[in-house]
């Protein structure tokens, strides 16, 4: 999603046309609804997994909950991290590809063709964090389920399976709220940008 075919990119980079403000203003806006879809991703692996334990542990009469679905599922979260943050590396090498092309004057086209490589750098490091967060929720989720078991708490809120989940949305609210409004601002911003530049010449 950091190439520039994508709408994110090209909505930051229209932004560039009025000033360095309404890029600051548009970047922290997409930045900010861009923690939405994770969030919905996280709550949807922690629903599911606790349901499908649930549901074999009911079946097939076995001595762990639901928590146990989550805790797999963060381990094969962590499964694939090794493989995910060595990609990593990917995107720097592509960067100085571009570079080292640019510098040793190098038909466009080639400067064109690093450019694209370093955009899929960028997303495949975006992705290695996003499961690096991903597999730390789940995971702290799974180890406060087995703490609470261990010491026998069971007035804890945080043990109903759709509270955590429903904390994170909540907190992703204000993120989406304030995301809306830069983005109503910067449409102003640029409306009135264009409008004294009209009337200035």
């Amino acid at each position: 999603i950091t190439a520039g075919a994508y709408r994110p990119t090209q909505i930051i980079a229209g932004a560039s046309e009025t000033g360095p403000a309404t890029v600051v203003i548009s970047g922290l806006a997409v930045g900010m609804i861009s923690t939405v879809p994770p969030v919905l991703y996280i709550f949807a692996a922690t629903i599911a997994t606790y349901s499908m334990a649930a549901e074999v542990t009911v079946r097939e009469g076995f001595e762990v909950d639901g928590n146990f679905g989550i805790a797999i599922a963060a381990v094969g979260m962590l499964s694939t991290l090794g493989v995910t943050l060595a990609t990593d590396a990917y995107g720097p090498v592509a960067d100085n590809a571009g570079g080292i092309a640019e510098m040793a004057g190098m038909p466009p086209y080639v400067r064109e063709r690093t450019d694209a490589l370093d955009a899929l750098g960028n997303t495949t490091a975006a992705t290695g964090k996003g499961f690096a967060i991903g597999s730390a929720v789940l995971t702290a989720l799974a180890l406060l389920a087995a703490f609470t078991g261990a010491a026998n708490l069971r007035s804890v809120d945080l043990l109903d399976v759709a509270v955590l989940p429903g904390i994170f949305i909540g907190t992703c609210l204000p993120y989406v709220f304030a995301s809306l409004t830069m983005t109503a601002v910067n449409t102003s911003a640029q409306a009135i940008i264009r409008e004294v530049r009209r009337q200035f010449r």
